[in-house]
């Protein structure tokens, strides 16, 4: 037998069961493993702050996702406007995509380099400008330019 066990029965078979030690409390034990819990359970709890910011990060998803919805509904008023091949179509969709890509690789060095506000400012500044130029655009050609530059600011 262990030393500090003492034998016990079960169903008429012998178990083997840690002996108390003296000072040991149960109670005590339980209390401290409460406070534990509690003070665990109070870190925990998310600030109001990072809900904000987990927004605002979805927002940029969400305005990618808005701009490739309406780009697909509009390319039907675009493609006889225009006189769009499928090649030009196929451009104007997915050039925002290759933009968003290349200055998102960019976008890094440029945060490292300025600082993050201003590089969010800018690139706040190029959606807004890339979307001026598509909503003015009198042909493929800038309507492809404007596309561009909604990607770059996507990417950034």
């Amino acid at each position: 037998m262990a030393p500090g066990a003492s034998t016990g029965s079960r169903n008429g078979q012998a178990t083997l069961r840690p002996k108390k030690l003296t000072g040991d409390n149960s109670d005590d034990e339980k209390m401290d493993l409460h406070l534990k819990i509690d003070d665990l359970t109070s870190r925990t709890q998310t600030p109001t702050f990072i809900f904000i910011l987990t927004f605002f990060a979805a927002l940029g998803g969400f305005l990618f996702g808005y701009d490739t919805g309406v780009i697909s509904g509009a390319m039907i008023l675009l493609r006889n406007s225009f006189s769009l091949s499928s090649v030009w179509q196929e451009l104007i969709v997915s050039v925002t995509i290759a933009a968003a890509a290349i200055f998102a690789l960019i976008g890094g060095f440029l945060n490292d380099r300025l600082g993050r506000r201003p590089v969010i400012m800018g690139a706040s500044l190029l959606f807004t400008l890339g979307s001026v130029m598509m909503a003015v655009s009198k042909d493929k050609f800038a309507l492809l330019a404007g596309r561009v530059v909604v990607g770059a600011g996507i990417g950034e």
